[in-house]
This record gives structure tokens, C-alpha cells and sequence, in this order.
């Protein structure tokens, strides 16, 4: 009787720690994947939309492969390869970096703004000074780039004091378009009358896949669903920061509110 009934207490404590253990492995959805990432029991690449098991044996093709990934508890993470120091591949995200609301006032808002890497979604529209960078025939800005060997020079259009850029016409030459690709670009702002070129900065815009990017996107949302709009904008945003570029709010909420 007696090793019966110590039989059937191990039997339950055994389930009850499984099912603990269960409980304990967190559920992931791929947003995106840059490099390669195999699931180790299947074979199969890793992709966006997939849903995996944080306990999931990974193998990392290259060093540089990382993944980005949400949980609807946790929140999001960066799956990358182990590294020494830490046991798990999971590493939380870059939080989203708040940005100042207005025009840009004087060349170093410029500077700072046009920096790094930065995420143009169509077309952007942005206040600047009319004290300090008026815009008209003889002010504007334009953006020089490289393309097959040639250094090209484009007027970007204005909208009273917002300065555009539209992707469609910074690639089109001659009124041939050539395809959007991303290349470090320099902003100059022109005063036609004394005949100056003022540098403001050296930055890489990035013209990404929209088809992509949508998806990507889609799955923040449909994932934070339940959340209010301004915590999935700022997951959207911060998600962008680190693996796009830095996109400008206006130009990122714009381009949200048309996405299906």
C-alpha cells in the first residue's frame, strides 16, 4: 500500500514539475531577421511571423545574425547569439528615444536631426525656421549623392517652411526614375544670391521595402493590439531606431495611419 501511494506522489509531483517547467518557457513572434537563423529540430530558416519557444534549440549561421522579437507579456526582445557572459539569447530592446516636437530652429537642430541613419518613409515633411533658412527661389535646400560615378544634385521642394523629401523625385534624373538605394547623402542649404553652399550634414537616409516593412510592422500591432496607440507607436518606433534608422514622427505616424 505504502509503495503504491508513493508511486502515484511521484507520479504527480513528475507532472506537476513538467508542467511548471512549461509554464516557466516564454512565447516568441519573429518581427524580423537579419543574417540567418535556423531552428535546430526542423531545419527551417527563421522568418517573420514565426512563433517559437524561448526554450527552442537556435543555431546562429553567422556571428552577425540576430533576430527581432516580441512577446505580448514580455515585450521585445533581440535574439542573438550567446555570448560568454550571458546563457541566454534574449536581449531587450532598445527603448524608443523621444524626440523634440517643432521646427528646427538653427544649423546644429539640423546637424542633429540629419545624423546617422535615418528612416524616410515615402515622403517627409519637416518645420524648419523661416528666420534662420527661409525657402524660395533663392533659399532651399538640396541633397548631393553618388549614383553610377556621377555626383547628382537635387532641389528638395517646399511647403511654406517644411522642407520635403520625397522619395520618388530625390530619385528621379532627368524625369527618369532610377529606383530608390540607400547611400550616405549630404544636405546643403543654397542662398542663390551670394552663390553659397552651406554644408549642414553627411547622413544615410534609409529608403526601406515597404512590402517588408508592413509585415514587420503588423506584427507589433497585432501583437499589442490590446495596447493604447501611443504605446504601439513608441514599440513601432523604437523597433525602426534599431534596425532601420531613426524616423521622424510625423513622417512614422503618417505612414502607419495608411498601412492595411
Amino acid at each position: 500500500m505504502n509503495n503504491r501511494y508513493f508511486k502515484f506522489l511521484s507520479l504527480i509531483l513528475g507532472a506537476l514539475l513538467i508542467t511548471s517547467a512549461d509554464a516557466l518557457v516564454d512565447e516568441y513572434k519573429v518581427i524580423k531577421v537579419n543574417g540567418e537563423i535556423i531552428y535546430k529540430s526542423s531545419g527551417k530558416e527563421m522568418s517573420t511571423g514565426d512563433v517559437f519557444k524561448s526554450n527552442s534549440p537556435l543555431v546562429f549561421k553567422t556571428d552577425d545574425a540576430r533576430a527581432a522579437v516580441i512577446s505580448k507579456v514580455k515585450g521585445r526582445f533581440v535574439l542573438a547569439p550567446p555570448s560568454k557572459s550571458k546563457k541566454t539569447n534574449l536581449v531587450p530592446a532598445v527603448n524608443n528615444i523621444s524626440s523634440r516636437s517643432g521646427a528646427l530652429v538653427n544649423e546644429l537642430d539640423l546637424k542633429n536631426h540629419f545624423s546617422g541613419k535615418y528612416l524616410v518613409l515615402k515622403r517627409l515633411e519637416l518645420p524648419i525656421s523661416e528666420n534662420n533658412f527661409p525657402q524660395d527661389a533663392n533659399h532651399f535646400f538640396f541633397i548631393s549623392y553618388e549614383y553610377e560615378g556621377e555626383k547628382i544634385a537635387k532641389k528638395l521642394s517646399n511647403d511654406g517652411n517644411k522642407l520635403i523629401i520625397d522619395e520618388e523625385e530625390l530619385f528621379t534624373i532627368d524625369e527618369t526614375p532610377i529606383g530608390s538605394f540607400n547611400t550616405k547623402m549630404t544636405l546643403f542649404y543654397r542662398n542663390a544670391e551670394t552663390k553659397e553652399n552651406r554644408t549642414i550634414s553627411t547622413f544615410e537616409p534609409i529608403f526601406p521595402n515597404y512590402d517588408l516593412l508592413e509585415k514587420e510592422v503588423n506584427v507589433i500591432l497585432n501583437e499589442y493590439e490590446e495596447k493604447d496607440e501611443d504605446k504601439q507607436f513608441n514599440e513601432v518606433k523604437g523597433y525602426l531606431t534599431e534596425f532601420y534608422g531613426k524616423p521622424y514622427d510625423d513622417n512614422l505616424k503618417t505612414w502607419i495611419n495608411k498601412i492595411d
